[in-house]
């Protein structure tokens, strides 16, 4: 849950980011705006999910609308467990959302990492745990060759089966080239149509060549009339699953969106509340007229947290310690104990009887860092809990902020993982200790504020620990 704080905290860096611009945009924060906005969207979402046998549900967190189902690329992102590829950063369209310039080659990229060797990127791909990889741009067809080249080497040598799909345009789609990508392991293809004005040549010679092909479009409220009746065509053709994104707000294209006269909403980055309604209006268009599509409504609020705990996740596995976690969240998590000597000395007997390596002692032997399974071999009568986050981030190498391992893929190529260790802990006493393990380490579901735990406890640890619930509030 968001705090009053945190959003003032949103708006005050907008502000900022935007100075001199900010006052010319139409910001959702007035009250009776935001009343009218909550409830046409709750409205939306009722005729959606209130009807006799709905196929509609609900995934991550609630951030994720979808009917039918989603494509299994898009299962792997919100799990964490896919890599985008940005293939190169050139591109033969104009959309007028695009969050950035497109006119580099470039190297490809991934989480600010170049990768000039195919080979590099796999052995990456190895190493970190990835079980997905979409390839992205700019326009991947304008580099095809690279495109074939990074999916020969993930067919070739990757350790696990890898699902792969990639991004287009559909302006430069041949049927060689699909069928190349075909041969060489791509799985899906999703087609923005909007960026060629909703032309169906390149979807149509993909249908029957390529596994699964998908529509994946922003929700353009002007285009309305012309996405609801493609959706029974693109049913009809055969397409799998329909992607519909939240359109979001970068200096890039502000000045475009500000012509179109949308609502921008305040929060973790900026976002256009049209577009969310225009994407839940399509699903409840499908509905009512049972058009078997699958679609999803990718919201930014879904990928601003998953995408992001899914790279702390990635990262996390690879330099935590036997007594560190990490959170559903993505962030590690150190616990310790300390207390008189004779306290931390029974748990030390304690942990020393298991064949278990979760537990360590600091350096000045004054405190118990120990992981969770542990955690019924301790009396914490008269001891203090301390819980502390640590979240990382991928780099090419070091800034020397904070500390940093460096994860050697092959011989020539290395990445680093920083850990920004600033976190100060948060520490307990009492009945606070079980109330953080009910709510935190084995939660019943109930959502309920155990006895023991301060609202501010809870949300200074649900920052961590959970996601936020739902689609973003608006303020």
């Amino acid at each position: 849950m968001i705090t009053q704080n945190e959003k003032i905290s949103y708006v005050n860096r907008i502000e900022k980011d935007y100075a001199g611009v900010y006052e010319t945009m139409n910001w959702l924060n007035s009250p009776g705006a935001m009343e009218t906005a909550t409830k046409a969207r709750e409205e939306l979402i009722s005729a959606i999910f209130v009807r006799p046998d709905s196929p509609a549900a609900w995934q991550f967190a609630g951030t994720k609308p979808y009917t039918h189902g989603i494509s299994p690329g898009c299962v792997l992102c919100g799990q964490g467990k896919w890599s985008c590829l940005f293939i190169n950063n050139i591109c033969n369209a104009a959309c007028f959302y695009c969050p950035s310039g497109q006119n580099d080659r470039g190297l490809p990229m991934t989480s600010t990492v170049t990768f000039e060797k195919d080979l590099d990127y796999v052995r990456y791909v190895n190493r970190f745990g990835i079980e997905g990889v979409g390839f992205s741009g700019g326009e991947p067809l304008m580099t095809v060759d690279r495109v074939l080249d990074y999916l020969r080497a993930i067919g070739e040598h990757a350790c696990r089966p890898i699902y792969t799909w990639m991004y287009t345009n559909g302006i430069l789609a041949t049927e060689d080239k699909l069928k190349a990508l075909r041969d060489s392991g791509l799985n899906e293809i999703r087609f923005d149509l909007s960026a060629d004005n909703y032309n169906l040549s390149g979807l149509e010679k993909a249908v029957g060549i390529i596994p699964v092909v998908t529509v994946e479009i922003p929700a353009v409220p002007e285009d309305l009339e012309i996405t609801k009746p493609l959706t029974a065509v693109l049913s009809s053709m055969g397409v799998n699953y329909l992607n519909l994104h939240q359109i979001r707000c970068t200096q890039f294209n502000r000045p475009k969106l500000v012509r179109r006269g949308y609502t921008f909403i305040h929060g973790p980055g900026v976002s256009v509340f049209e577009t969310e309604l225009a994407a839940l209006e399509l699903i409840r268009y499908t509905l009512d007229r049972d058009i078997p599509l699958p679609v999803n409504y990718c919201s930014f609020t879904f990928r601003n947290q998953f995408q992001k705990a899914a790279a702390r996740r990635r990262n996390a596995n690879l330099i935590k310690k036997d007594w560190e976690e990490i959170t559903p969240t993505g962030f590690i998590r150190a616990m310790s104990i300390t207390g008189p000597n004779e306290r931390l000395g029974l748990v030390l007997e304690r942990f020393r009887s298991q064949e278990d390596e979760g537990w360590a002692v600091s350096t000045k032997q004054d405190r118990i860092l120990f992981h969770s399974r542990l955690w019924q071999l301790i009396d914490f009568t008269g001891l203090e809990l301390k819980v502390k986050y640590n979240t990382t981030a991928l780099r090419p190498a070091a800034t020397l902020r904070y500390p940093f391992t460096k994860v050697r893929l092959n011989q020539d190529k290395a990445v680093v993982i920083e850990r920004d260790d600033r976190h100060q802990g948060i520490r307990l006493k009492g009945d606070e200790i079980p109330a953080f393990a009910r709510q935190f380490l084995t939660p019943s579901g109930s959502g309920a504020d155990p006895v023991g735990l301060s609202p501010e406890q809870d949300l200074a640890f649900s920052r961590f620990e959970t996601f936020d619930q739902g689609l973003a509030p608006l303020y």
